[in-house]
């Protein structure tokens, strides 16, 4: 994994080399995935200008980076100009840290034009976020999944947060797991939720897949659920008796599951949600208007399956004939490759044979140069060891005259010598015969 220094300031210390080279890397791409990377605070520098540089992304992953909310809000500032990102994934870290990481996200997922899913689960989130959350929700129109699963947001946080999403239209997955909400709050998240998946059946097909995958919570509604109980429920839309809905068997029974025809009969069963009268009655009714909600969902995506199949068949189709042309063109061109290959072959042959002539030529012409170099390396030697003897002889010569001048110098010197005393002594003489004559 990407390590990140530890002992300096959060966001003032250079990213590691490994982050940046895998960032540069990723260049161009429209998914950046950097989870469990030690990415801290001090690599968000480099992650926001990345954002920044690359207009293709659309997909964030920095799970467990233990970002805080220095880092945060530094990654807010690089979603605020242009940014196309769909998605961002920042659970296991710890943005919760301060209250102003959550609100500088908050304050630009208002104007977000881009952002559908966002996931903050375990990281800390306490109730003082909620506020933020539920401003951000009151005004952002594009957001449809939200995870705040294994915060700390408590009852004042989950009230916040209800008030924003009753004023959204676009949410239709909110997980609240974990967060100590109030019974009565998650209840009232979960009918808001409700009502904006059936206004927006084909945005809440993703919500089904995920919720059959298991991402279910008490904050948020699930798939449907076999009922162990019967009841009759009479919503005014016949007239006569009343019309029975059973969901599951009771008493050894099996009856057949109606088919919703009336698209108001959500409509009411919200209501009666809204209205209702006791805790078993409220259950009863969202767990009907789930099942119903369900049901047009899948409705609503066999036939976007069904319209995406006939395009995968005309695309299918078209793709076959187009590959059919291009390996008849293709295989124009390999004739017409092969004959020209089979030209370049005669000509490469004949280039080797001269080649292969010029070798032989080259060699012969090589060991004659290697022949003459012997004789004359021989003659070579031969002159060296006649100049090395006679240098020899003359060093000889020469050191012989050395020894004869010494012994000449020597001589001359004692001559000089005697000389000398010579000519004192008839110094001597001459002044002593001096002395006689007067």
């Amino acid at each position: 994994g990407l390590s990140s220094k530890r002992g300096e300031s959060p966001c003032s210390a250079m990213a590691p080399p490994s982050l940046l080279a895998h960032l540069d890397a990723s260049k161009d791409s429209s998914a950046l995935s950097l989870a469990y990377a030690s990415v801290g605070d001090e690599g968000c520098n480099a992650i926001a200008r990345y954002m920044r540089e690359n207009v293709m992304l659309k997909t964030i992953d920095l799970r467990g980076n233990s970002i805080r909310a220095d880092g945060l809000v530094v990654i807010a500032h690089s979603l605020r100009s242009g940014s196309s990102v769909t998605s961002l994934c920042l659970k296991w870290n710890h943005v919760g840290s301060h209250e102003r990481g959550v609100q500088a996200l908050s304050d630009v997922l208002k104007g977000s034009s881009s952002m559908v899913q966002l996931d903050l689960r375990n990281n800390k989130i306490g109730p003082e976020c909620g506020r933020h959350l539920g401003e951000m929700l009151r005004e952002n129109s594009t957001l449809t999944h939200m995870d705040l699963s294994w915060n700390d947001l408590g009852p004042e946080g989950g009230k916040a947060l209800l008030a924003g999403i009753q004023a959204n239209h676009t949410l239709i997955d909110c997980q609240l797991s974990g967060n100590r909400i109030a019974e009565d709050t998650l209840h009232a998240i979960a009918f808001v939720l409700r009502r904006n998946r059936q206004a927006a059946p084909l945005s809440a097909s993703t919500f089904k897949e995920g919720r059959e995958a298991g991402m279910g919570s008490p904050g948020s509604p699930g798939g449907p659920r076999g009922f162990g109980v019967s009841r009759d429920i009479d919503l005014g839309f016949a007239k006569g008796p009343t019309t029975g809905a059973s969901f599951g068997t009771t008493g050894g029974t099996q009856r057949p599951k109606p088919v919703v025809q009336d698209e108001g009969l959500t409509l009411k069963l919200l209501q009666r949600e809204q209205n209702y009268t006791n805790a078993e009655d409220a259950r009863f009714f969202g767990e009907v208007a789930e099942y119903i909600d369900l049901l047009q969902l899948d409705v609503a995506r066999n036939k976007k399956y069904r319209t995406d199949a006939e395009e995968r068949e005309r695309v299918v189709t078209k793709g076959f004939m187009e590959r059919e042309m291009r390996y008849a063109q293709e295989i124009r061109e390999l004739e017409n490759l092969l004959a020209k290959a089979k030209g370049e072959k005669d000509e490469l042959l004949h280039d080797t044979q001269y080649l292969q002539n010029e070798i032989e030529r080259v060699r012969e012409e090589k060991a004659k140069t290697v022949a003459d170099r012997m004789k004359l390396e021989e003659i070579a030697r031969a002159s060296a060891d006649r100049l090395r003897c006679d240098i020899r002889d003359g060093l000889t010569v020469k050191a012989d005259l050395e020894t004869q001048i010494y012994k000449v110098k020597r001589r001359q010197q004692e001559q000089e010598e005697e000389n000398a005393r010579l000519r004192t002594y008839l110094s001597k003489c001459k002044d002593d015969l001096d002395r006689a004559l007067r």
